[in-house]
């Protein structure tokens, strides 16, 4: 199963790949090591073998990153260009996967665990959902780091976060839902923003807490016309990513947490 990991930069002046002096956030070291060479060691160690696609500016730096993370492991790497768009990126990364289905993930998702993968696999086997998006408890999150800063979808069953793990079942489903991926990109951090686009009903029934999360995704899988199926990962570390300075911090701490702990 291919594996494609989106490396590029929302914005050419990224403060944490500033702060570093590199020339995108994915080469950004912690602890040591650039987040897209240990989110490539992790792919690449997985059980379930495939093709690993890298979506990110095709230059030394991000090479060299790319293959000291898969170093030993025989992974095959594939190289994309970014499109002008996140949606544009992903279409030119599903065309060149060769594999029925496909995981799409991001570089700065440093502390990825592939038990989260398996998960997600068996949760949407093939044959179902067109898409599965991860998506965890986000008390469980705030229970483990408290104080931390994480968008929270408030449904009437349950707070979720994101965690930016997506299972591809189905391409032709997905391409109707990249048609529009745009518009819910760049609400991602405004729920409430996102579920209007879902209608008034539903939009009021959001506010009023009375929306669950599988009614949320049955009128966005409406919408889009292609099913798209929530997964929860039973891990409040999937909902950590690195977009900010206090992120990165956090994900240098739990590393550190983590190697005193096999000491």
């Amino acid at each position: 199963m291919d594996r494609i990991v989106l490396a590029g930069d929302r914005r050419t002046d990224d403060p944490l790949a500033v702060a570093a002096g590199v020339a995108g956030k994915a080469l950004v070291p912690i602890a040591g090591r650039a987040m897209l060479t240990r989110v490539v060691a992790t792919l690449t160690n997985w059980r379930t073998k495939g093709r690993l696609i890298v979506v990110a500016p095709d230059s030394a730096r991000y090479r060299q990153a790319a293959r000291e993370g898969a170093a030993g492991a025989g992974a095959e790497l594939v190289w994309v260009e970014p499109a002008a768009s996140l949606a544009g990126s992903v279409r030119q990364a599903l065309a060149t996967s060769r594999s029925r289905r496909c995981l799409l993930l991001t570089a700065d998702h440093v502390l990825m665990d592939t038990a989260w993968l398996e998960h997600l696999l068996g949760a949407c086997p093939i044959g179902t959902a067109d898409l599965a998006v991860g998506l965890t408890d986000w008390h469980e999150v705030m229970a483990r780091f408290p104080g931390s800063r994480r968008t929270r979808y408030r449904f009437s069953n349950g707070s979720s976060c994101g965690t930016n793990l997506f299972l591809v079942n189905n391409r032709a489903g997905v391409e109707r839902i990249l048609d529009q991926w745009q518009q819910v990109e760049q609400q991602r951090k405004k729920p409430w923003r996102i579920v209007s686009m879902l209608g008034w009903r539903n939009l009021s029934r959001y506010l009023a807490g009375r929306l669950s999360v599988e009614g949320a995704f049955s009128a966005l899988s409406a919408r889009l016309g292609a099913e798209v199926r929530p997964v929860h990962v039973p891990d409040p570390l999937a909902a950590v990513d690195v977009d900010s300075a206090a992120d990165l911090a956090l994900v240098e701490q739990v590393l550190a947490e983590k190697a005193r702990s096999q000491c």
